[in-house]
């Protein structure tokens, strides 16, 4: 009880030491103050950050419970994001009604919902440090304030996949049909010309080819979210290139060259038998890692666009990867795969361990604390529980049920609280936080 006190007073003490510095700064300054957004501080994005990493900071508590979960109506293919207040941003695939919902972490409650067109169901929400979200859907990419209402909305050539900040104030979409935009968060306006992957994109239907992208197939140039590192002014993209036989791991360079801003190829590589999944990078940004269709995992050096080392996986799964600032990685399997463990040796992959007794059906996410979450089938039953393991031996560290769970999960968030979210394809929303944070 102690500790916990003294962890509060602690945070009230850094807030007033905040808003102090906040004052003290403003007086200093010529009246003016920077509004561009930037990524909210929790799990912004897909991926948890714009290296596609499900990596998180924040100090999870030991004392995890289930505190609500809350159902959307449909099917859950996207995984979920959580802003810096904490709140939970999801799409669903619905017959009627909300497609979109914000819920408050508190109790659950929606603190608005909306109805989007096809699309919006496979993105997830990109969040800024006002809480204001930023979706894609068919033909449309739009940018919502904090309360729900619509800011801009600007037309797209294709569904765009989960957005990401390229630097501040400056969002960078990529659409189905290979359409590459980056936009002024403030107002929708293009800050650069824009790229256009293929030269095959159809004006008069956003939706074409939109099919493909379930299967990385040749009508979806750019089938998931890329990544980006904003401080090197580069994005990283899984492309299936007009007239190729297969799709290509892409870097594009979108920084000012004589002043201006232009986006443009810096090199692409090949990845045996095309590239499925989206592209991840390492902390460091000085490697990019790809899934194969033949479920081979490639590293592959940012500044030559060579590979440094595979690793064949045996599947490609879901084709997604938990990466540690320490090397570790976490691939996504199919569904009931084991639990396994790699780490980036410099030169080579190797298994650290596997946990042949997990079947693991979510995307996994590695911890600072040295752990790493997902979500499991319960031996003998078709329920799933949200599980922790430590990253050294593999060992189970704790399990918690979620009641009413079946089939797979898209992922694990961390807000920047340490609560805890995940999501089942059926449409269930969980939430789980410190028992001492009851409300």
């Amino acid at each position: 009880m102690a500790a916990r006190v003294r962890r509060r007073r602690i945070g009230t003490g850094f807030a007033l030491l905040t808003a102090v510095v906040t004052l003290v700064v403003s007086a200093c300054s010529d009246g003016h103050t920077d509004v561009r957004s930037v990524s909210a501080w929790g799990w912004s994005s897909y991926g948890g950050n714009s290296y596609n990493s499900n990596f998180a900071s924040p100090q999870i508590p030991d004392d995890l419970e289930l505190r609500w979960s809350r159902p959307t109506g449909g099917p859950i293919t996207a995984p979920l994001s959580i802003s810096g207040n904490g709140n939970i941003g999801i799409t669903a695939t619905t017959d009627n009604g909300c497609n979109l919902f914000i819920f408050d972490p508190r109790q659950g409650r929606k603190n608005y919902c909306k109805r989007l067109q096809d699309g919006a169901a496979t993105n997830t929400l990109l969040v800024d440090q006002y809480d204001q979200p930023y979706v894609g859907e068919k033909g449309l990419f739009i940018a919502f304030n904090a309360g729900g209402a619509i800011r801009w909305r600007v037309p797209t050539i294709g569904v765009p996949r989960s957005a990401r900040f390229a630097d501040r104030g400056v969002v960078l979409v990529a659409t189905t049909q290979g359409q590459v935009l980056l936009l002024n968060s403030q107002t929708g306006d293009q800050v650069a010309p824009e790229l256009r992957l293929r030269d095959d994109a159809n004006l008069d239907d956003p939706g074409f080819g939109y099919g493909d992208c379930v299967t990385d197939g040749p009508q979806c140039p750019v089938p998931a979210p890329p990544a980006v590192d904003a401080g090197r002014s580069r994005a990283y993209l899984n492309v299936w290139p007009g007239g190729a036989r297969e799709s290509k791991l892409v870097a594009l360079d979108y920084g000012k060259q004589n002043g201006e801003r232009t986006i443009r190829e810096a090199w692409s590589a090949p990845v045996s038998g095309g590239m499925i999944g989206p592209p991840t990078l390492s902390a460091d940004g000085n490697r990019v890692y790809a899934v194969s269709k033949s479920g081979t995992l490639h590293a592959v050096d940012t500044v030559t666009g060579k590979d440094v080392w595979t690793y064949e996986l045996g599947e490609h799964g879901f084709a997604t990867l938990s990466v540690s600032p320490g090397g570790f990685i976490i691939p996504t399997g199919s569904v009931g795969a084991p639990l396994t463990l790699l780490r980036d040796t410099g030169n080579a992959a190797e298994q650290v361990w596997q946990r042949k007794d997990l079947a693991v059906v979510s995307l996994s996410t590695l911890t600072a604390q040295g752990t790493a979450w997902t979500v499991v089938r319960d031996p003998g039953r078709d329920s799933l529980s949200l599980t922790e393991v430590a990253v050294d031996d593999g060992k189970t560290l704790k399990t918690i049920p979620m009641p009413g769970s079946t089939g797979f999960a898209t992922g694990v968030a961390v807000s920047a609280t340490g609560q805890v979210a995940t999501a089942t394809h059926i449409g269930e929303v969980y939430l789980f936080d410190s028992a001492a944070n009851r409300y």
